[in-house]
């Protein structure tokens, strides 16, 4: 796997500003963030954080709501996930910080240092595969390929397999503890107040948080990399303990804060598991219980519980071709799959394949109301495909004749879907269905500034009540919506659109 670690400083910088790095979170097609990098860029240029403040010392860590939150629910309830698209003056500011030829190079060599043969590490930011429709295909085929499959392959060797995970880790990274990553504990300590690549990050950190020191952003490859330095710091300090042990027999596979650690030893592997958690709480990680497990069926853990679940019982499906008698009872079965396994790998894949034969199926004679239902039941019970579930409902909608009771029913989903806390993201893939009547009739529903700002209304996305006038003046908020793009549009959702592995 290509990383970003493998590209020059140049080459780093280029791909860090880059829209798809840039903004971690799933959006319709017509919203596109280059616009706003590539004038942040220019107008910004080689000046320092400090030339650009509108007020002598009055830093951006004084200011809340310098990044943009979109919020994403998690389980349809009150659980939440605050996804960050970041101030793009900090973002710019913080990219060409780390990828000076010094700085890029520095955390190259401390990527080398982190390395060692027990540890495999595939979470570092990759270069798109060719193949691949989008960098999130890339890493969702990395995780597959070097952690599941490894695994698999790994109880060959060995005997015995413990799973575990950091709880909240994006929020609960310390923002001084970059630093220690980057020079060593120690050295970082007996160095307080000097400048240094870890500080300058840190500030950076705050800077979009309020001065916040616990946790960092959450959204976009550069925030993946910055927890990936913390993170290989800790692998590095999980080795050395493990050497004072003398323990050697083992093999470690990390993805983010995903642990598989094998060996042949049940005892070993349970003091690697304590001493895992001591390095974690040196550094203000704590493992998730409820994800932790040791155990010798490794072949059967290596695979999430889901897919197990979905292989192991009725084959229901052929490739993309179902044996159900009816889209009812297919969606009846991904229901049940839902609920009893939220916001699952196979609940997605399902749910995206009854979405193609729907959308492929010239006519649909079933009670369109009913399937209608069934999917926003799914979409409750597993947020995290409501954006499949609405290129479902967008398509069976669409095959309604009568525009009133089209608005109408749009109008029961939409309310239907607004009963649910914390529906930031929801309603932006909800205003891609409705845009084009929106304008119609003169009415904006959404209240999230993002929707709208792709309605026509002029807001702000980031607080830059901290920067000088002058280099915002002409930030091209307007362009953050690509009205050829969306003047293209077909009026419901593609599922070609949301589907990750759809390949052009």
């Amino acid at each position: 796997m290509q990383t970003v670690l493998s590209l020059t400083p140049k080459q780093a910088l280029e791909y860090f500003m880059d829209a798809e790095q840039y903004c971690g979170i799933a959006l319709p097609s017509y919203i596109n963030f280059q616009p706003i990098l590539d004038y942040v860029k220019m107008t910004i240029g080689a000046k320092e954080l400090a030339n650009c403040l509108k007020e002598e010392k009055q830093y951006p860590s004084k200011f809340d709501q310098v990044n943009y939150k979109i919020l994403v629910n998690k389980d349809g309830k009150y659980a939440y996930r605050p996804i960050q698209i970041a101030n793009p003056y900090l973002y710019y500011l913080l990219v060409r910080s780390i990828t000076t030829k010094d700085s890029w190079e520095a955390l190259q060599n401390r990527f080398d240092e982190f390395k060692d043969s027990h540890i495999e590490v595939s979470s570092i930011p990759p270069i798109r595969n060719k193949k691949d429709k989008s960098t999130l295909a890339t890493i969702i085929s990395n995780w597959w390929s070097n952690l599941e499959q490894r695994s698999i392959e790994l109880s060959i060797k060995y005997k015995y397999m413990f799973i575990t995970d950091i709880t909240n880790c994006y929020g609960s990274i310390y923002t001084h503890a970059i630093n220690w990553a980057i020079l060593g504990k120690e050295e970082a300590k007996r160095n307080i107040g000097k400048s240094s690549l870890g500080h300058t990050i840190d500030t950076y950190m705050q800077g979009m948080q309020y001065g916040q020191t616990n946790g960092i952003p959450q959204g976009g490859a550069l925030f993946d990399f910055i927890a990936e330095i913390v993170l290989g710091y800790a692998d590095k300090l999980l080795v050395e303990r493990l050497k004072e042990e003398q323990i050697e027999d083992y093999k470690i596979l990390r993805y983010r804060d995903d642990y598989r650690i094998f060996s042949n030893n049940k005892d070993e592997l349970e003091k690697i598991s304590i001493i895992l958690q001591t390095v974690l709480a040196d550094l203000n990680f704590n493992m998730n219980a409820s994800k932790t497990i040791l155990t010798d069926s490794i072949v059967e853990n290596a695979i999430k519980p889901d897919k197990y679940f979905y292989i192991s019982n009725i084959p229901a499906y052929k490739k993309e071709q179902s044996l159900f008698a009816s889209f009812q009872k297919e969606l009846l079965y991904i229901l049940s799959i839902a609920k009893q396994y939220p916001n699952s790998g196979t609940t997605c894949m399902l749910m995206t394949n009854i979405s193609k034969r729907i959308q492929d199926d010239a006519t649909i004679y079933e009670n369109i109301h009913v399937l209608i239902a069934i999917v926003i039941d799914i979409a409750i019970n597993s947020p995290k495909i409501y954006q499949q579930a609405l290129a479902c409902i967008s398509n069976l909608i669409n095959r309604i004749e009568d525009e009133e009771i089209k608005i109408n029913l749009i109008k029961d989903v939409y309310n239907k879907l607004s009963a649910l806390p914390n529906i930031g993201h929801i309603q932006i893939w909800m205003q891609r269905i409705t845009i084009p009547l929106d304008k119609k009739y003169g009415n904006n529903p959404y209240s999230e500034t993002l929707c709208k700002i792709i309605y026509g209304d002029h807001n702000e996305l980031w607080n830059l009540e901290w920067l000088k006038p002058d280099l915002c003046a002409d930030l091209p908020i307007d362009k953050i919506c690509d009205n050829k793009v969306l003047g293209e549009m077909v009026p419901y959702i593609k599922i070609e659109e949301v589907d990750v592995f759809s390949y052009q």
